[in-house]
């Protein structure tokens, strides 16, 4: 099975209120519309939040109301993305494969997270590692074969998987896609209002 894994453990500090709750046009929250996306095509889905945010799982849980969907509060969150991802992918042992979104980035389109798990399909035996590209710059969500979960697991700091990308430089295949979402994320309020 391919699961996908939501980081939602960051501070939101450029934004100067916790961005995840921010109301899109769709009348949801930021982080419910970016669940929804990835649940829409992926069959398991883990939401990786900060430590001591058991409150708002709750309160997720009641407004996504989806059993393929879980929620994990990330002990190490406040040491940074990679931190929150290496305790995300702990959680995913028995996957085959994970797609990491990122929670501000809920524009990205089912379109091309099916096409991101296509190429995965195509290229199985090799490994890959799979990132869409739209005008030349990657973006994400990025897929990530299991041979890398331990790699994965490993990272420390605020970098994300680069490390685990740039060491593994000759199993990345970029497929471009024509969809502004894989690059549009939310940092700051006028990103919202744009």
């Amino acid at each position: 099975m391919i699961g996908a894994i939501i980081l939602a453990g960051g501070s939101s500090r450029r934004f100067g209120d916790d961005k995840r709750k921010s109301v899109l046009p769709t009348g949801l929250l930021m982080l419910e519309e970016s669940t929804h996306k990835a649940a829409s095509v992926i069959d398991e889905v883990i939401v990786v939040l900060r430590f001591g945010d058991i409150s708002f799982a709750k309160e997720l849980e009641e407004k996504i109301d989806n059993p393929s969907v879980k929620f994990y509060c990330a002990p190490d969150s406040a040491q940074g993305m990679a931190h929150t991802l290496a305790n995300g992918i702990h959680q995913a042992k028995d996957w085959e494969a994970a797609l990491v979104f990122l929670a501000d980035m809920p524009f990205v389109q089912a379109e091309t997270i099916e096409s991101l798990l296509a190429e995965y399909e195509f290229r199985k035996t090799s490994n890959p590692i799979v990132i869409p590209i739209k005008d030349g710059k990657a973006g994400h969500p990025v897929l990530f074969s299991r041979c890398y979960f331990d790699e994965i697991e490993s990272l420390t700091g605020d970098n994300g998987a680069k490390p685990v990308i740039e060491n593994n430089s000759a199993h990345v295949y970029q497929i471009k896609v024509n969809d502004p979402g894989v690059i549009r994320d939310i940092d700051t309020p006028q990103d919202l209002a744009s």
